[in-house]
């Protein structure tokens, strides 16, 4: 088959992946992408193993850096230096000494103490737009609730959320480009991460001294974590917990709103909204591959991948793999689908995956409470063109 089949840079290709990845999953599982200069693999079991696989590193920025010109790396060392400390990039011993003092901060106990604010964060943001007849999902509801949640949890003053947002982004951005794109992203991510971690470490300074009941005075008290590897926790807790969160809402409903006899189940049953959350997490996924680096050479269906090479774990392919799920190209709610990958798999699972999905329940309870009719408005929907993640731009809905 032509490598034109096999092109996840085309226009096409971005709106609909899927048919691509399919035929990636059947044809090559495991291939090596000239257009992305990384491997892809596509297979369920494969992607499973490969995210659990010790040999293979959670590093996803060094490999990055190496696709830059030569004579470019040293400028990008600042972003390195940030984005290295992440827990989601380290391995280990490093992993868990970062990632500890998360697990502690977002106990099943703590997160169920967010539901309110979440409720009644998600009650106004409706009203508002039920009252107006209509609103822009993804701007009015799916982008400032979960960055909202975010603040609050970490205890960041409100006027600090643009440039949480802005950096999120511009760092989805870059993990997100095509290889000819990386340089004009990192250098846009670059600057925003800076400014955030200059806004961030002086609020580690006073909670180190004046500690408060949130999740930036729970990493300052804890003695073995430095001013820099604090500000690098909380910048990747922005970024998990907003993009992620997100993306998951907006494909939520839209799915729902395109399944319309689902959406009517759920609104009979609230018992479903669970497995709607779930169904979309492995149907849209929210983050479509995850990157690793390979530490020694590995074997994958009998192709051998250098020490060193860039892999991209493909969760979008894999919640799509018919091995796993029967007619996968099926959105159905009642499925059961907790194998999913959306938000990989062992020990660098997303921290924020509980947090994730209980916000978009609750926007899926609140939307059948406060809006007994609604519909999608029949402007044409348009995806993010990124890579990464699955993303709508805008999603006008009318209450009618």
């Amino acid at each position: 088959m032509a490598q034109a089949a096999y092109d996840l840079l085309t226009a096409e290709a971005r709106n609909d992946p899927y048919p691509v990845l399919d035929r990636l999953r059947n044809d090559r599982s495991v291939t090596f992408s000239e257009q992305l200069q990384a491997w892809i693999v596509t297979n369920y079991a494969d992607v499973r193993s490969g995210l659990a696989d010790p040999a293979i590193s959670a590093d996803r920025i060094s490999p990055r850096l190496a696709q830059f010109p030569e004579s470019e790396r040293a400028r990008f060392v600042p972003l390195y230096e940030v984005l290295r400390r992440w827990p989601l990039m380290l391995d280990h011993g490093e992993h868990a000494r970062l990632r500890m003092p998360i697990t502690r901060a977002m106990t099943p106990a703590i997160v169920a103490g967010f539901r309110q604010l979440i409720r009644d964060t998600v009650r106004s943001m409706l009203r508002e737009g039920v009252e107006r007849g209509g609103m822009d999902i993804i701007a009015e509801l799916a982008l400032p609730l979960p960055l909202y949640v975010t603040s609050r949890l970490l205890g960041v003053p409100d006027d600090t959320v643009d440039l949480l947002k802005r950096c999120a982004v511009d760092i989805v951005d870059f993990f997100g480009a095509e290889p000819q794109a990386y340089l004009p992203r990192a250098e846009t991510a670059m600057e925003t991460v800076l400014q955030t971690s200059d806004l961030l470490r002086p609020m580690v300074r006073a909670r180190r001294e004046q500690p408060r009941h949130d999740l930036l005075s729970a990493l300052a008290g804890d003695p073995a974590l430095s001013d820099d590897d604090i500000v690098a926790v909380c910048l990747m807790m922005v970024f998990a917990g907003f993009e992620t969160t997100s993306n998951l809402i907006g494909n939520e409903i839209l799915l729902l709103l395109r399944h319309p006899e689902q959406l009517a189940a759920v609104r009979r049953d609230r018992e479903l909204i669970r497995g709607a959350v779930k169904e979309t997490l492995r149907y849209e996924s929210p983050v479509q591959r995850i990157s690793r680096l390979t530490t020694a050479d590995i074997t994958l269906r009998n192709i051998r991948i250098e020490k060193g090479s860039l892999v991209y774990f493909h969760a979008g392919a894999a919640n799509r793999d018919p091995a796993v799920f029967p007619d996968p190209d099926l959105f159905d709610i009642r499925r059961g689908s907790d194998r999913h990958l959306a938000f990989g798999f062992s020990v660098h699972t997303c921290p924020g995956s509980t947090l994730s999905q209980v916000e978009a329940g609750i926007v899926l309870d609140e939307l059948c409470r406060l809006a007994p009719t609604v519909r999608l408005t029949g402007e044409p929907l348009r995806w993010r063109m990124n890579l990464s993640v699955r993303s709508l731009e805008s999603l006008p809905v009318a209450f009618v």
